[in-house]
């Protein structure tokens, strides 16, 4: 739709409102922005860094396995068991004075361990000892020993070697995954053995290192997800989740680092954090292993969806707030603009009644005193026009910048009217009744002038001055006096039947134009013409209209005139030939739609 269908208190307002709006949403996207940035860029580094716990959590676990199988492996008693060879003997100190001696496991603790698993070797983790050829020689479980060499398994060529380990490696063992670490047995400067200790990898691991860490928890061996605190994962899920974290051991041992990626399970996104078990280099020996913490995005960034919603609620008021404020502020804006245009249209209408009411006092304040002030002056000039003759208004709209003192000869009709017997009678009458009387006549006569296409020029005293002009003027001036006597004793009641009109029509040329100083002007017509034109009225006598020889040349035939005797009129030398029309007979007048053409 276009915009000039709209008024301007919708403009103002859908400009307030768009601009409120378009801002609002502008700071709100960028709120929203910026705190979701700052919140995800918190959720990252609070993620790594519990990444990096657990990367130290599991150092000291491999510490905590080291020391203790350093300290299991300088057992005088289980050196002298190695020595005599017999495995026999080192199975019966391992199972009767070792045993007592593991750590269990430094990340859970014993009020978690069941009795059972202290009494059963099976439960206590692996321990296992070898000859210096990597013979088994004995270990902790019921589980038969087996009978070939060993030292082919990871970490047992280093400690078979004299090296001590540097990380662990991960063993399979019925069934089982465990973290083990190697390390060589001394008698003095001879190696006599290798003694390898490790800690299942399990779910009651896993569910003590999410409690402590709070996150879940993932440990992924041997290309297969072994153990993971989710909870009530389908079929699907689970084999999602093996899928994702496998491609994610990819980036991990491209970059040779730990990586955070994402991931979609279970209906929400994870942020899941990968680290291996083994030392990244160009060679890995063994079974590879990771283990990763995992943390749900999505109510990680639960608090930034409330603050969103908050951000959003804040929003919405902020637009209302906007929206109300605009209806205030355009109404008390456009409010005094309708008044003034109100104001307008009542002018328009010629209605002067009314001032617009000033609201306000800044500049439409101004305008609308500035207005009321113009109407004021309007008004006047209006009042004015009344006073003012159609010749003189069609002058000002040809020269409507300036008038200046001047005229120019024109051929015109002057037509003169006087109430005869008018003195004698306003004595006897009260001025009121004079006024009234006078206004009712001169209206009559002025508007049969107007009808017949003439102007009045002046009012003097009980006299009408009009001018007509045109090929047809004479004619028409001659009819404006007819009509005139028809219809005044109608116009007359009986205290006013001794009044009557006294009517002189002269025609020729005249000079037309404003007469007087730069200040205060007449627009008029003057001349022998026009003197001419008031001696003949001067010479009428009551119901009579006399006209020049001029005049009656150019009338038509068919008004009836009658030649009087020729009269002396002051100014002029010659004795002047009149006629008198004959109004009472029955003539053809023009009609008024013949006399306006």
């Amino acid at each position: 739709m276009n915009s000039a269908f709209f008024s301007l208190r919708w403009k103002l307002l859908l400009g307030f409102v768009g601009l409120v709006l378009v801002t609002v949403l502008v700071l709100l996207f960028s709120v929203g922005q910026l705190v979701e940035n700052r919140i995800r860029d918190d959720i990252d580094t609070n993620f790594q860094e519990a990444g990096r716990v657990f990367e130290r959590i599991q150092d000291i676990r491999f510490r905590q396995l080291r020391q203790t199988a350093i300290l299991l492996a300088e057992t005088p008693s289980l050196k002298a068991a190695i020595s005599t060879g017999d495995s026999v003997t080192v199975n019966q100190k391992i199972r009767d004075e070792l045993r007592y001696l593991l750590d269990f496991d430094p990340i859970i603790p014993d009020s978690l361990i069941p009795e059972s698993f202290f009494s059963n070797p099976d439960s206590s983790g692996l321990l296992l000892v070898t000859d210096n050829q990597g013979i088994p020689l004995g270990q902790l479980g019921s589980h038969p020993l087996q009978q070939f060499s060993i030292a082919d398994r990871a970490g047992v060529t280093e400690a078979l070697n004299g090296y001590m380990p540097a990380q662990t490696n991960i063993w399979l063992e019925n069934e089982r995954y465990f973290n083990v670490i190697t390390i060589p047995i001394w008698a003095g400067y001879n190696l006599i053995g290798s003694l390898s200790f490790g800690l299942p990898i399990r779910q009651i691991e896993t569910d003590q290192l999410s409690r402590d860490i709070g996150m879940n928890v993932i440990f992924y061996v041997d290309d297969k997800l072994i153990s993971t605190n989710f909870r009530n994962l389908s079929t699907q899920d689970v084999n999602q989740l093996n899928k994702s974290v496998h491609d994610a051991t990819y980036d991990v041992l491209k970059s040779k680092t730990a990586r955070t990626s994402e991931i979609f399970l279970n209906d929400e996104n994870w942020l899941v954090y990968l680290a291996p078990m083994f030392e990244l280099n160009d060679e890995v020996y063994g079974i590879k292993g990771y283990y990763g913490v995992a943390k749900s995005l999505n109510q990680a960034l639960l608090p930034l969806q409330n603050l969103q919603l908050v951000i959003f609620i804040i929003g919405l008021a902020a637009i209302f707030a906007s929206i109300f404020i605009s209806v205030i502020l355009t109404k008390r804006i456009t409010k005094p603009i309708d008044l003034l245009v109100q104001g307008v249209l009542r002018v328009e209408q010629q209605d002067f009644s009314e001032e617009v009411p000033v609201t306000t006092k800044d500049e439409i304040g101004t305008l609308t005193s500035a207005f009321n002030h113009l109407v004021e002056g309007l008004q006047e000039r209006l009042l004015m026009l009344k006073f003012v003759s159609e010749a003189t208004l069609d002058a000002i709209k040809k020269n409507i910048t300036r008038i200046e003192p001047g005229g120019e000869k024109r051929d015109i009709t002057v037509f003169f009217s006087d109430i005869r017997g008018f003195t004698a009678w306003s004595e006897k009458h009260t001025p009121e009744e004079v006024i009234d009387m006078l206004n009712n006549l001169l209206s009559f006569q002025a508007e049969l002038v107007q009808e017949f296409g003439g102007d009045v020029d002046k009012f003097v005293g009980d006299e009408l001055v009009a001018v007509f002009q045109g090929p047809d003027k004479d004619q028409k001036a001659v009819q404006t006096a007819i009509r005139i006597q028809q219809q005044l004793p109608s116009m007359l009641n009986k205290e006013q039947s001794e009044l009557a009109v006294g009517i002189g029509i002269n025609s020729g040329e005249a000079v037309m134009g404003a007469m007087g100083s730069v200040n205060r002007m007449d627009y008029t017509v003057l001349g022998n013409t026009v003197n001419l034109g008031a001696r003949l009225c001067s010479a009428a006598g009551k119901h009579q209209i006399l006209v020049s020889e001029a005049v009656f040349l150019n009338l038509e035939r068919k008004i009836p005139a009658v030649e009087l005797d020729s009269i002396q009129v002051k100014g002029i030398q010659d004795r002047v030939q009149i006629y008198e029309i004959d109004w009472q007979q029955k003539s053809e007048p023009i009609l008024q739609s013949e006399a306006s053409k």
